[in-house]
């Protein structure tokens, strides 16, 4: 798969095209909740549950959308999500072959990534999933949640479908990245646990959340307890869409660091203060012909000396006497 290169035409299409470019700290991603042509009770309450934890960056649509079939076309999944400025996708739909499906897709230069398919489970306490507007999560606008990944098929690189879901739940729940946290801001946590990998069976993922309370302990730290809030979630695996090596290659760039060494072209780069130096490479020089002074230790060939340097270096042995110092040596006599 290439990935088209847009040339701008114009200051304005520079600066969009600019922004899109790979950076250091890259901004969340807002999250496009639809509903399908069929979307019961449950399905409703799981796209309302994401949408009331992921604000400001979600959009929720409520009209249902009966031409969009993820797997089968993405053209119309593409215009939603761009059009919205969405880098992710979250799709509820229910069939006779899958039914209470959600669709999680994430989106890079316009197209289609990848996919990973969840088939929602009946609750496993037997009762069943409640309406959200019946529900309160009681958790502020834009709090980031604690993620915990529980299970050994989280950490197993060989298991494409939860390396694929860890990804694209951190990209949905992380928010704004910042180098300072506030103790106050932790108020719930969200758990992914992974059923033990077994051979012939889909892999079942439970979701859960759970409220963060600090009390009084007798100490400097406080205790903490969860109190679990929420509807229960149990999801089974369905499809997966793998990106291709290429694209993936391409959405894992990040942007130049403030230190970072810029390389500029070949054999020119920048030394320690900033100032840009530069090596050149020059042909082999022929020193044959370099006038030198009559030394010695200079000679062209050593052991050979020519006539006319014998005849220099016996004039130079000769003590030379000047006339001043002749005609004061001849008063004396």
């Amino acid at each position: 798969m290439m990935l088209r290169e847009v040339k701008p035409k114009n200051p304005r299409t520079a600066r969009i095209l600019k922004a899109k470019e790979p950076q250091l700290i890259e901004p969340p991603k807002k999250t496009l909740l639809m509903h399908g042509s069929k979307c019961p009770m449950p399905l409703h309450t799981v796209l309302k549950t994401f949408h009331s934890l992921t604000r400001p960056n979600s959009v929720l649509f409520h009209k249902k959308n009966e031409n969009i079939h993820p797997f089968e076309s993405t053209e119309n999944l593409e215009f939603l999500a761009n059009k919205n400025e969405c880098g992710m996708v979250v799709f509820g739909s229910s069939n006779k072959k899958r039914p209470n499906c959600v669709t999680l897709a994430r989106m890079f230069d316009s197209k289609l990534l990848d996919m990973c398919e969840l088939m929602l489970l009946p609750n496993p306490d037997g009762e069943d999933i409640p309406a959200m507007n019946n529900l309160t999560m009681h958790v502020g606008v834009g709090l980031r949640p604690l993620m915990l990944f529980s299970g050994s098929a989280w950490d197993d690189s060989t298991s494409t479908p939860h390396v694929l879901l860890k990804s694209m739940f951190v990209d949905m729940f992380k928010g704004e990245t910042s180098d300072k946290i506030d103790v106050e801001g932790l108020q719930y946590a969200l758990m992914l646990g992974a059923d033990e990998p077994t051979d012939g069976l889909a892999p079942v993922i439970h979701l859960r959340w759970y409220k963060i309370r600090t009390k009084r302990s007798g100490h400097k730290l406080p205790r903490v307890e969860l109190d679990e809030i929420g509807p229960k979630f149990d999801f089974k695996v369905g499809r997966v869409q793998e990106a291709p090596r290429d694209a993936m290659k391409e959405a894992m760039k990040q942007g130049k660091r403030p230190n970072e060494e810029i390389k500029l072209k070949k054999n020119i780069g920048l030394d320690s203060i900033g100032d840009k130096i530069g090596r050149v490479h020059l042909a082999k020089q022929d020193l044959g012909g370099l006038q030198t002074r009559k030394m010695k230790g200079l000679k062209r060939r050593a052991g050979m000396e020519s006539d006319e340097e014998q005849g220099d270096d016996d004039m130079m042995d000769v003590d030379e006497i000047s006339e001043d110092e002749g005609h004061k040596r001849a008063k004396v006599a």
